[in-house]
């Protein structure tokens, strides 16, 4: 039986730029269940260049492993209830921050696949589809505050990319783990809608299940990869999607009309810390509306305590997992 699991990162902002004081927001998390949380949260930060812009990137809560949709989406409904009970930032579950350009400050909706029988045909199948997968969360439409298309982390995004012919190499859009030995499909942009994270989740256990190989190849992924980012639902994916639609039900709504166009409509309208505010009601509430926006107050102590009661007793996790992944 196929089993699952899924990793969500977001970005807490303050109003407009995460700050350390995500850590601290961590520890909170940590302390109330270390069994729990040691496991399954993790902090990030941007890397060279880009920590001129912003040094701390985005948080991550991760579900338990799960073999259906339905229960992964009790638990992340969970997960975020409880990363929503410590923050007092604005939670942005998006690809890219919209002011920012920063390739390696990014985040990501990661879903792993594991219990197959041919991990090779599964990943496979994913991969033929990932196209149009893609689209259910495109959610990175802004770079420097210019619009770049549906997914400005997918086009350039530090962390994925076209895929390789080597499936475990681990900066690709889909990848088979070396730790876990599960098949990660890494490209999915964080969406606040958690109706369209249950669609992707349902199309992924439905390829799961299909039980053959599907035709594949990896160059017809890669030939398509850059006009996804970019423009979206196009020609070229119709025959994808009708195909998918043999096995999963993907309303074509969601695929024309994405969460990016939903953050460039907002972003033109009510501007930035409006837009933010959305996500975090969105995120918090389900409701895409924008509502108080918290002052930015300095927090020294609170980002020490941060540093000292989470990234400090993270750290051999975080090396030993380094160390099993490379």
């Amino acid at each position: 039986m196929p089993t699952f699991g899924l990793e969500e990162e977001v970005f807490v902002v303050e109003p407009e730029r995460p700050s350390l004081k995500s850590l601290y927001y961590l520890s909170r998390l940590l302390w109330r269940d270390p069994r729990r949380h040691y496991r399954l949260t993790a902090s990030n930060f941007s890397r060279g260049p880009d920590m001129r812009q912003a040094l701390m990137s985005g948080v991550e809560v991760a579900t338990e492993v799960h073999t259906d949709t339905d229960s992964i989406m009790e638990d992340l409904a969970t997960r975020r209830s409880e990363l929503a009970g410590v923050s007092e930032g604005l939670i942005a579950p998006i690809g890219h921050l919209i002011t920012l350009s920063t390739p390696t400050n990014v985040c990501a909706l990661q879903i792993h696949v594991g219990g197959v029988n041919d991990l090779e045909a599964v990943y496979g199948n994913i991969a033929r589809f990932l196209p149009v997968l893609t689209l259910i969360t495109a959610d990175s439409p802004f770079a420097g505050g210019e619009y770049f298309g549906q997914s400005f982390r997918m086009a350039h995004g530090y962390a994925i990319g076209a895929l390789k012919e080597d499936r475990r190499d681990r900066f690709q859009d889909l990848i088979i783990t070396k730790r876990l030995g599960t098949i990660e499909v890494r490209v999915p942009d964080p969406v606040w809608d958690l109706n369209r994270v249950k669609t992707l989740m349902g199309a992924i256990e439905a390829i799961a299940g299909i039980g053959r190989a599907l035709p594949f190849e990896r160059n017809d992924y890669n030939s398509l990869r850059a006009g996804v980012a970019k423009r979206g639902f196009t020609e070229e994916l119709e025959p994808l999607y009708s195909q998918l639609g043999d096995f999963a039900d993907i309303p074509r709504e969601m695929l024309e009309n994405t969460a990016s166009d939903e953050i460039k409509e907002s972003y033109a309208k009510n501007g930035l810390a409006a837009t933010y505010s959305a996500l975090d009601n969105g995120y918090r509430n389900g409701r895409f509306e924008a509502g108080e926006i918290p002052a930015n107050k300095a927090a020294v102590l609170k980002s020490m305590a941060g540093m000292a009661g989470y990234y400090v007793p993270k750290l051999p996790y975080v090396l030993w997992k380094y160390l099993k992944e490379k």
